[in-house]
C-alpha cells in the first residue's frame, strides 16, 4: 500500500475540504505535516483509519460529532450537510479510491448522525475503474483493521507495546500476519461441532445415558468459560483504562510547581522497582528449573555411598566381575562338550557341575548396568553439592532483590506522603485519586488472575468429560460412528493447534531477529531487545557475564516500539515476495503514519528516531508540532523530506499571548496560530518552494 492522498471535507476540525498528497519517491519517502498541540494533527491521524475502518482512536474525545462544529452550526435546521474523507492509495499495481461519507439532516443542535457508507474504487494499470462490492473486504484483505495500528500510530502511545498487557496485540498482529484467522476461527469452532455429536448420541443403554449427563456437564462448562472470557476482556479493559487513568494523572503532576521534581523522582524508582522486579522473577524462574532438574538430589545424602558400598562388597566376594560369563556356560551346554575335551551328556554329574556354575555366572547387561551405576553415583555427591550451592545463591540473591524491591516501595511511598503534604489542593486531590487508582488497578489485575486460574481449571475439567465420552463402550453402530466422527474432530482440533504454534512462533523468531538489527542501528546503547515466547517486548543489558533487565527510558521505549513496527513492516514486504505461502498472510509495501513521534524526547533521541524513520518502510508522514521537531529531528530528517505542510489553528479567542503565530519552514513564514479568528477550526496548506 502506497498512500497517494487524502481528502476531508467537513471533517471535525476541518471545515470544508482540505487535501494532502503524500512523498513517494525513494529517497525522499517522508511527508512532514506541522501543527499544534491540540490543533488537528491526532484527527488527521484518525482521519485514515475512519476512511478506512470507520473506526477513531480511544483519546479522541466527542466521537459522536464527526462534522465541523462550525459547518453544523451555520447550517440552517431541515439541510443536508455532507461530511466526507476520501483516501487514494496504491497497492499491488492498482490504484483505490476509499471514501466514506455520510449526509446528515440538521435537526438541532446535536448531531444524530446515519450510518457512514463505504465506496471503494479500483482503477488497473489500464486506467479502467470499477467500483467493487464488499468493499470492507477488499481493504481488510489489503490491510487488516487489526494491523493497521501498527501503521497508523500514535507516537504517545506507542509505548504500550513494551507492556506486558501488549503481549495480545503483538500476537494478534503476528498471527495477522501469516494469515492465520481461519485457523483461529477452526479451533474456535471445531470444539462446538464436537459438542454438537455429543448430544446426538443415543441413551439406548447405560453408556448412552452416561453420555447424555456427561454432555449436558461439558455444556455447562462451555457456557461458564465463555461467560468468564468476557469478563476476563471487560476486566482487561478496565485494567488499560486505570492505567491510562494513572499516567495522565502522573504527567500532570509534572507539570505542576512542586510535584514535578517529586513525580520525576517516583518515575525513576518506579523503573528502577520494575528492573529489580523483573530481575526478581527471573532468579525465582531460575531457582524453580534448578528444583525441578536436580532437587531430588537434596534428598539423597546417604543414598550414594550406600550404592559404592554394595558395589565394593560384590567386588570383595568376587561376583563383580563374575568369574565367568552365562554365555560362555550356555554355548559349552550346547556344544555339550568342556574347553577340556569332556563330554557333557544329559544327567552326567560334570553336567550338572557346569550348570551349577551357570547360576553363578554374571550377564553382560547386569554387570554393564552396576558398572555405569558405580560411575553415576560417583558424581552423585559433586553434582549435589553443586545444586545446593546454587539454590544458596539463588536464595541469597532473591533475598537481596527482595530487600532492594522493599526499599524502593517504602520510597515510593515516602514521595507520595511528600506529594499529599505540599500545599496545593490541586496536587493533594491528584495524589489521593491517583493513589486509589492504584488501589482499584491492584484488586482489577488481582480478579484478572483469578479468573486466567478459573479458565484453567474450567479447560481441565473440560478434557476430562471429554475423554469420559470418548471412552464409553457405546453398543448402538449410530452412536459408535459419532464417537468415531468426535475422534477425529479432536485429533484435527489437536494437529491445527500444533501448526498455529509452530507458524507463531516461526514468525516470532523472525520479528526477534529483525527487531534487533532495527534497534542496534538506531540505539544509543549497548542493550539487547527481545520478543520473548510470550509474545512480550523486553529489553537486556549485559553485567559481566549475566543478563539482566536494562532500564526503559522514553527514548529507549520509542526506539524499542519504532524497531517492532519497522520488522512488521519488512516481514509485510518480504511476504509480498513469497509466491508459495503456507496460508494466505499479508504481503507488500505499507506506509508509517505516525503522531508525536517526537513527545518530549531529548535531542539525541529526537536525532536518532528522525534518522531511523525514513529507514522503516518506503513511505513514512510524520505529524508534528513545531517545537517538537525544530532543531536536530528537522535537520535529521531534511535529506528525505519530499513533502511538507502546515496545519493552521483558528481560535476565536483574542486575549491570549505568547502564542506562536507564525513558524518558518524552508526560509517562508506560514500561519501557524490565529487568534480572534472568526471561527474555531483548522485549515491545512502545503509547503511550496
Amino acid at each position: 500500500m502506497k498512500l497517494l492522498s487524502i481528502e476531508l471535507e467537513n471533517f471535525r476540525p476541518y471545515g470544508g475540504r482540505h487535501r494532502l498528497s503524500f512523498a513517494q519517491e525513494s529517497g525522499h519517502n517522508v511527508t512532514l505535516v506541522y501543527g499544534t498541540n491540540g490543533g488537528g494533527k491526532t484527527t488527521l491521524l484518525n482521519a485514515f483509519t475512519w476512511a478506512l475502518y470507520s473506526k477513531l482512536s480511544s483519546d479522541v474525545e466527542q466521537q459522536e460529532r464527526l462534522i465541523n462544529n462550525r459547518v453544523w452550526q451555520d447550517a440552517p435546521v431541515g439541510s443536508q450537510i455532507e461530511m466526507s474523507v476520501e483516501a487514494e492509495f496504491e497497492h499491488e499495481g492498482r490504484v483505490y479510491t476509499a471514501r466514506r461519507h455520510l449526509m446528515a439532516e440538521k435537526q438541532g443542535p446535536d448531531q444524530k448522525l446515519p450510518k457512514p457508507q463505504l465506496t471503494l474504487r479500483e482503477r488497473d494499470d489500464r486506467g479502467f475503474t470499477r467500483e467493487l462490492e464488499s468493499a470492507q473486504g477488499h481493504i481488510d484483505k489489503i490491510l487488516p483493521e487489526r494491523l493497521s495500528r501498527f501503521f497508523f500510530v500514535n507516537g504517545e502511545r506507542i509505548e504500550q507495546l513494551v507492556r506486558k498487557e501488549a503481549y495480545a496485540e503483538i500476537q494478534h498482529a503476528i498471527k495477522t500476519l501469516l494469515g492465520l484467522e481461519q485457523l483461529e476461527r477452526a479451533l474456535k469452532h471445531l470444539p462446538l461441532a464436537a459438542n454438537k455429536l455429543r448430544h446426538q448420541l443415543k441413551s439406548k443403554d447405560a453408556d448412552g445415558e452416561q453420555a447424555g449427563r456427561l454432555t449436558g456437564e461439558i455444556d455447562a462448562i462451555l457456557k461458564e468459560t465463555e461467560e468468564k472470557k468476557q469478563e476476563k476482556e471487560s476486566l482487561r479493559t478496565e485494567v488499560q483504562h486505570l492505567k491510562d487513568e494513572i499516567d495522565l494523572l502522573s504527567a500532570r503532576l509534572k507539570t505542576l510547581d512542586g510535584a514535578k521534581q517529586l513525580q520525576q523522582e517516583r518515575e525513576r524508582l518506579e523503573q528502577e522497582r520494575e528492573s529489580v522486579h523483573a530481575s526478581l522473577r527471573k532468579l525465582e524462574e531460575d531457582r524453580a528449573r534448578v528444583l525441578a532438574g536436580s532437587g531430588y538430589l537434596a534428598f539423597l545424602p546417604e543414598l550414594p555411598q550406600q550404592i559404592i558400598a554394595a558395589c565394593d562388597a560384590l567386588r570383595e566376594k568376587g561376583q563383580l566381575p563374575a568369574p565367568l560369563k552365562r554365555t560362555f556356560i550356555e554355548d559349552l551346554l550346547t556344544e555339550g562338550a568342556c574347553i577340556c575335551g569332556t563330554h557333557l551328556p544329559k544327567g552326567s554329574l560334570e553336567r550338572a557341575a557346569l550348570e551349577t556354575w551357570r547360576a553363578k555366572a554374571g550377564l553382560a547387561e547386569v554387570e554393564a548396568a552396576w558398572n555405569q551405576l558405580r560411575g553415576n553415583v560417583a558424581t552423585l555427591e559433586e553434582r549435589r553439592s553443586t545444586m545446593l550451592e546454587r539454590l544458596f545463591d539463588a536464595d541469597r540473591l532473591i533475598g537481596e532483590a527482595s530487600d532492594k524491591e522493599r526499599s524502593l516501595m517504602d520510597q515510593l511511598n515516602e514521595v507520595s506522603i511528600e506529594l499529599k503534604k505540599l500545599p496545593q489542593e490541586d496536587i493533594n486531590a491528584i495524589e489521593v485519586n491517583r493513589g486509589k487508582l492504584i488501589d482499584r488497578l491492584s484488586e482489577t489485575s488481582r480478579r484478572l488472575g483469578g479468573i486466567d486460574e478459573h479458565l484453567e481449571l474450567l479447560a481441565a475439567q473440560k478434557k476430562q468429560k471429554e475423554e469420559q465420552v470418548d471412552k464409553l463402550q457405546v453398543k448402538d453402530e449410530n452412536n459408535q460412528r459419532i464417537q468415531r466422527r468426535i475422534t477425529v474432530i479432536r485429533d484435527t482440533e489437536n494437529a491445527l493447534k500444533q501448526i498455529l504454534e509452530l507458524l507463531s512462533d516461526s514468525i516470532r523468531r523472525r520479528l526477534d531477529t529483525r527487531i534487533r538489527d532495527l534497534f542496534k542501528q538506531a540505539s544509543l546503547k549497548n542493550y539487547e531487545p527481545e520478543l520473548t515466547s510470550d509474545f512480550q517486548l523486553e529489553y537486556w543489558e549485559r553485567v559481566g557475564g549475566e543478563t539482566m533487565p536494562a532500564p526503559k527510558s522514553t527514548g529507549e521505549n520509542m526506539l524499542l516500539s519504532l524497531s517492532f513496527v519497522g520488522a512488521i513492516a519488512q516481514e509485510c514486504r518480504d511476504a509480498a515476495t513469497n509466491t508459495n505461502p503456507f496460508f494466505g498472510g499479508v504481503g507488500g509495501e505499507y506506509p508509517v503514519v505516525m503522531d508525536a513521534v517526537f513527545g518530549n524526547l531529548d535531542d539525541d533521541y529526537r536525532r536518532q528516531i528522525a534518522k531511523f524513520l525514513p529507514e522503516m518502510t518506503s513511505q513514512v508522514v510524520v505529524l508534528s508540532s513545531k517545537a517538537q521537531a525544530d532543531g536536530v529531528a528537522e535537520e535529521a530528517l531534511a535529506q528525505r523530506i519530499g513533502k511538507q505542510y502546515i496545519i493552521t489553528t483558528h481560535t476565536t479567542k483574542s486575549d491570549l499571548v505568547d502564542v506562536t503565530e507564525k513558524i518558518s519552514v524552508d526560509g517562508r513564514d506560514y500561519p501557524y496560530q490565529v487568534v480572534g479568528s472568526s471561527f474555531d477550526g483548522a485549515e491545512i496548506t502545503e509547503v511550496t518552494a
